[in-house]
């Protein structure tokens, strides 16, 4: 409406009035005219269209007006809406129709009060405009500083030099003649930044924020224009009276006036800066006890992984010991079953702990030069008899990738495929499908390649709700009563953690019946042949028939007895010849009267009275017999996370065993740090 209203303009103004030889003629004769004719564009339009002329113009100049008002009304109105959402103003105000009737209804009373008070709204509507858009240009450019967007940057930096230009050349000189504002507009302004005083008051009350440094800034702003303003509006009715008497009224009134003003102003600055410093010291109280909250977590975490698994280690070593010995096919079938659920046990254990890690930012990434088309070969072994046994149909595709060799935390990632094919494995029924596809999508860079990782099965699905928030901690569609399917909760939010510490994405496409598909996507640097022909050579496993730890002798340190019978059964079975000490101080005395030779390795706990694992180590290593101290010391702990086993290096171990123990673990580990100290 607006564009046809100024393109007929455009079209009458383009051509001289009948009568008149131009414009110049018009204009200074259009006084004597009537109704709309006065106006040269509607002049125009009539006397070369007509009466048709008319009625068009003076249509589209009324759409034209009425756009503008639509718009003014709400955009002031969103304005009043957003401020309500935010609880600086009234609920009232959330709605939008009723901010629209209150900018009307002042918008009327305005237009009534006459042209003087139009005069005031037009003089503060200008300043406002400047402030705001300056503000607002500031505030766009320190965002884009930090997100390092240039061109945003230099969009606000503009958008700050055209504010400073307005300033300068409509009000600086104004401000030099007293002429930038009327007297009326000045008073109003300097009671519009009180009532903005109000609006950050309430801000800073409802707000959550724990920092308030650019609302500071902000209000320092409103106190200064408080106390220019009123005594700007004093300085100008002085100047407007004629005499004396009437100037000293106004001095005498209007400094009251003045001082009250500033008075208020000055108070609720102060109130609302107390506010920001109790608040900010809130936060600062409140930052204080988060830490010391992670470090008590941390430290009931390290004490539950240890007190946890040192019964387990019970159960699991028993159990497979018990396995070993002859028995009927029914107790070797409720052993196994015993194994199988401890295992499953341990499994939640460390899924629980895991979880508390990464919330504390403990997990780090280790990345080593990885196969991965052989790593998801492993994944498809690893499921396929499970896949058989349900009868689903199970295929891996990698064929698409052209670069096999990349940098990688290959532990991490084969625990994100673990658990995103295990959930596509519990919720497809019988008969079902399962797909792992791999897809390179190499953009250009010759160092690193984005990978694409899809599983997609046509399971049960899960329904938009839960899927928004599948990736929470704890968080089940239905709980296991209901599904019969076991699990934590964690295993999506500990995938999720990982592929955000590997600077990936994952995305979930799902709806109830129609299955789901996990969307991961990983850009990772390529790694050459001859780096995994290394790695996979520093990893290599000894050949089971070459360990031979038969004549070998060992020092068990362990003060749990359950845990040093079980593991001296373990190592007896293996070979060795075991010596027992209850704790690092007795270890330390034995090591030290020993001959050269006698011991061949000492399998060390960490946790024990007297003297702990690491002192004795310490102890052991700083000996003045330097082949005694030598000795290999092997820690074998339930301090299992990854801190633990660089406690144990520091210390000078050779290497960590984990409770509950494994004995391939432990077979693996001896034939390494033994063939090592030869």
């Amino acid at each position: 409406a607006a564009l046809a209203y100024i393109s007929m303009a455009l079209i009458s103004v383009a051509f001289v009035p009948d009568g008149f030889s131009s414009w110049q003629e018009y204009i200074s004769n259009r006084g004597s005219l009537e109704g709309p004719s006065s106006v040269p564009t509607f002049y125009a339009a009539q006397t070369r269209l007509g009466t048709a002329g008319l009625v068009i113009i003076t249509i589209s100049a009324l759409a034209a007006i009425l756009t503008g008002m639509i718009g003014g009304f709400r955009a002031a109105a969103r304005v009043l809406s957003t401020m309500a959402e935010d609880r600086i103003l009234s609920d009232f105000f959330s709605k939008t129709t009723h901010s629209i009737l209150f900018i009307m209804g002042i918008s009327g009373v305005v237009v009534f009060l006459g042209q003087n008070t139009l005069n005031w709204f037009v003089d503060l509507t200008s300043l406002g405009a400047i402030i705001g858009f300056g503000y607002t240009s500031a505030a766009a450019m320190k965002i884009a500083s930090i997100e390092d967007d240039r061109r945003t940057k230099i969009t606000g930096l503009i958008g700050l030099a055209i504010s400073i230009l307005f300033v300068i050349v409509q009000l600086v000189p104004g401000l030099a003649a007293m002429e930038a504002m009327g007297a009326e507009a000045f008073l109003l302004l300097s009671l519009w930044c009180l009532i903005g005083f109000v609006f950050y008051w309430r801000t800073i009350m409802n707000s959550k924020m724990t920092e308030q440094s650019g609302m500071s800034t902000s209000v320092i702003v409103l106190f200064a224009l408080i106390i220019y303003a009123p005594l700007m509006w004093l300085a100008k009715i002085i100047l407007e009276e004629e005499s004396a008497e009437a100037m000293k009224t106004d001095v005498v009134w209007g400094g009251i006036i003045v001082l009250v003003i500033i008075f208020i102003g000055t108070a609720v600055m102060l109130y609302v800066q107390n506010l920001v410093r109790k608040k900010h010291e809130l936060s600062e109280r409140e930052k204080i006890r988060a830490v010391e909250s992670n470090l008590a977590k941390s430290q009931f975490l390290f004490n539950m992984s240890h007190d946890i698994r040192t019964p387990m280690n019970a159960i699991i070593g028993y159990t497979d010991l018990a396995l070993q010995e002859p028995a009927s096919e029914a107790v070797h079938e409720h052993l196994n079953k015993i194994s199988l659920s401890s295992k499953h046990l341990l499994d939640l254990i460390n899924d629980i702990l895991e979880m508390s890690r990464i919330e504390s930012g403990k997990l780090e990434l280790e990345f080593v030069p990885t196969d991965i088309r052989a790593l998801f070969d492993g994944i498809r072994d690893l499921f396929s008899e499970q896949m058989v046994q349900k009868k689903i149909d199970y295929s891996v595709h990698t064929s698409q990738v052209q670069h096999n060799y990349v940098w990688c935390d290959k532990r991490n990632l084969n625990r994100v495929l673990l658990n995103v094919i295990s959930n596509a494995y519990k919720f497809t029924p019988e008969g079902g499908l399962v797909n792992v596809s791999l897809w390179e999508i190499n953009g250009g860079n010759p160092e690193y390649s984005t990978y694409e990782i899809r599983v997609q099965d046509n399971g049960i699905g899960m329904s938009k709700e839960f899927a928004e928030k599948m990736f929470k901690a704890f968080e089940r569609e239905r709980s296991s009563t209901d599904s019969g399917i076991e699990g934590t909760g964690l295993g999506l939010a500990i995938t999720k953690s990982i592929i955000d510490l590997m600077g990936g994405t994952i995305e979930v496409l799902t709806a109830p019946g129609t299955g789901t598909e996990i969307v991961i996507g990983l850009k990772l640097k390529l790694a050459e042949r001859k780096e995994i022909e290394e790695a996979a050579k520093a990893s290599e496993e000894i050949p089971e028939e070459e360990v031979d730890f038969s004549g070998k002798r060992l020092l068990l340190v362990e003060d749990n007895q359950i845990n040093m019978e079980i593991a001296q059964m373990i190592l007896t079975q293996l070979g060795f010849d075991v010596e027992t000490a209850e704790n690092g101080k007795i270890a330390v005395d034995m090591v030290t009267s020993a001959a050269h030779g006698y011991y061949d390795a000492i399998m060390m706990d960490i946790q024990m009275p007297v003297m702990d694992g690491y002192t004795a180590t310490k102890i052991i290593r700083n000996l003045e017999d330097e082949t005694l101290a030598q000795i290999p010391v092997i820690a074998m702990t339930a301090n299992a996370f990854a801190e633990d086993v660089r406690s144990s290096e520091e210390a000078g171990m050779q290497g960590h065993i984990a409770k509950p123990i494994d004995v391939n673990i432990i077979k693996k580990t001896l034939a390494e740090v033994l063939n090592d100290s030869k």
